[in-house]
């Protein structure tokens, strides 16, 4: 109703003026009619007055005549009397009366009195307003000008940010188009450099083979076969395939042909409760799995890849097991575990060697170095420890900064030890001198890694919901695998190669198993399990593949 608050004001303002004098009006009405009955009862008091003063006069006047001998009757004296006596009870009421206007002629004036205060005091507040009101209208008025300004302004603004916005926009598809052909030709130098290794490992292959052949001849020579035909060794001269599985060397019988794991053929209730880490052994003998139940349990693997059963079972930790490895021959076995140690057990006598404990907190992670004899372990104490089992020293302390969820070592690797964190980054130590050479900064934090020696690529999980591919010999990331649900939810949680690096398999927090093919970054995945996919895990003839959820099961699959 009103256009402004200067107008509101004014109106306000009015309506009290106009309330208070209605009030006064109300309330002194009153007051006059007092007044005026007060007025017409003070002249009947002064007629009264009158009166009686000439009753006096006339009482008195009868007396004197008696003194004089005059003489009066009785009954007119009488009559005075009783006149006199009515006029003074009426005198005594009119006092009495006027004692009582008096009063409230008091009281009103006293409360004619307070409202000339609250006049006043309502006066004064309305000239308050009058001038606070003065002063907004001020105020709104300069409102009103910075309002128009800042107006004008914005529009200003977002014509400039429309004019921005295309041009990010425009940025934005030119980026993708970049982003695109950037991931084209990752790809592209990613298959050429698989290319090349494929063509380099098929070159050492032909070497190898020729150079059996030629020493095949000089001892055919040397004992004087000459040309006869002698049958085929498995595994080349001498049948070296059983002195390479002895010494801890790659099986001689993996078969080129790996699976697809595609079909699940049996369900194993490996444990009392969860299932927190699995692996074979390099002999393809043994299923190593490790649970909540403080235990590590030993399957063995029958030679048509399609039985598993009971073998023994290691008791003896404190704790949760959080990663398992044999050792090259197949013998022993290792586990970390959350009670801040890690166990080595012999599978013969299925005792206890060796109890690493040192670290502050839980060790999620312990591995064999290459020589077998050395033991490092990662711990969430911010620290990695390497061990001598042959010399029983102190652990050698590497300070990490960040906890630690897995290592890398072993075959292929020498002195090098390699570390996934909390903190994103995958470190690179050595470990004569404990020092970290490299560190590589990812994008999540990272929960396991995988390494394929032969082509010096390593594989890293990462809370991300991602798997990144590193080229080590670059030190950078080379590929990034993902897909649509795939959703790493536990620090712990393990992906893998498949034994010759052509498949990258990894479980996801609803029990499904997603599958990558390298070079292409295909995906494939099935939902088998019914909870959290903790590990996987390829057998290493590649001809059979497991993995383990959290609700006790581990789940064997084929092609």
């Amino acid at each position: 109703q009103f256009k402004n608050r200067a107008e509101y004001m004014d109106a306000l303002s009015g309506q009290i003026l106009q309330r208070l004098r209605l009030r006064t009006q109300r309330e002194t009405r009153g007051y006059k009619e007092l007044i005026a009955a007060y007025g017409y009862l003070e002249s009947q008091l002064e007629q009264s007055r009158k009166k009686i003063s000439w009753l006096e006069y006339e009482k008195e006047k009868p007396k004197k005549d008696t003194e004089n001998g005059s003489e009066v009757e009785d009954t007119a004296l009488k009559a005075k009397l009783e006149e006199l006596k009515v006029i003074q009870y009426e005198l005594n009421d009119a006092i009495k009366k006027k004692a009582e206007y008096a009063d409230k002629v008091c009281s009103q004036a006293d409360a004619l009195k307070k409202m000339e205060e609250d006049l006043g005091l309502s006066q004064t507040r309305c000239n308050e307003l009058e001038t606070l009101n003065k002063a907004l209208q001020e105020k709104l008025t300069t409102a009103e000008e910075i309002v128009t300004v800042l107006s004008r302004t914005s529009e200003a603004i977002m014509g400039e940010h429309q004019s921005l916005q295309a041009l990010y926009n425009s940025q934005q598809a030119k980026f993708k188009g970049m982003e695109r052909d950037l991931a084209h030709l990752t790809q592209q130098v990613l298959e050429h450099k698989m290319k090349e290794a494929e063509d380099l490992n098929n070159e050492t292959s032909v070497s190898k083979k020729l150079l059996q052949l030629t020493r095949l001849k000089e001892l055919q020579e040397s004992v004087g076969i000459g040309n006869k035909k002698v049958p085929p060794l498995k595994g080349g001269v001498g049948d070296m395939s059983g002195a390479n599985e002895k010494l801890g060397a790659t099986p001689s019988f993996v078969d080129d042909v790996v699976i697809y794991p595609a079909t699940p053929f049996d369900s194993l209730e490996a444990h009392d409760v969860e299932v927190s880490a699995l692996c074979f052994s390099p002999d393809g003998n043994y299923l190593a799995t490790g649970g909540g139940d403080k235990m590590v349990k030993v399957w063995n693997v029958k030679q048509d890849l399609r039985t598993v059963d009971s073998r023994c079972t290691l008791s003896g930790s404190g704790g949760s097991i959080m990663s398992l490895q044999f050792d090259q021959s197949s013998g022993v076995i290792l586990a970390a575990s959350q009670d801040n140690t890690a166990r080595i057990w012999g599978l013969q006598d299925q005792r206890t060697k060796h109890t690493l404990s040192g670290h502050s907190n839980k060790v999620l992670a312990a591995k064999f170095l290459e020589d077998n004899y050395k033991v490092v372990t990662g711990s969430h104490d911010s620290t990695l420890k390497l061990w001598d089992l042959q010399r029983g020293m102190n652990p050698k302390t590497f300070l990490a900064i960040s906890r630690c969820n897995d290592v890398i070592a072993g075959r292929g690797m020498g002195s090098t030890i390699i570390s996934g964190h909390l903190d994103q980054k995958v470190r690179l130590w050595d470990a004569r001198s404990g020092n970290a050479n490299e560190e590589i900064m990812l994008e999540g934090k990272i929960t396991s890694l995988d390494h394929l020696p032969e082509r010096q690529l390593l594989l890293a999980c990462c809370r991300d919901n991602t798997i990144r591919l590193i080229d080590l010999r670059q030190k950078s990331v080379v590929n990034t695998f993902t897909a649509e649900g795939f959703n790493v939810s536990l620090d712990w949680s393990r992906a893998c190669f498949s034994p010759e690096g052509k498949y990258i398999a990894a479980g996801s927090h609803d029990g499904t198993v997603f599958v990558w093919e390298v070079a292409t970054g295909k995906v494939r995945s099935k939902k088998e399990h019914s909870s959290v996919v903790v590990s996987c895990s390829w057998h290493p003839l590649g001809q059979l593949f497991a993995s383990a959820e959290r609700s006790k099961r581990v789940t064997l699959w084929s092609h």
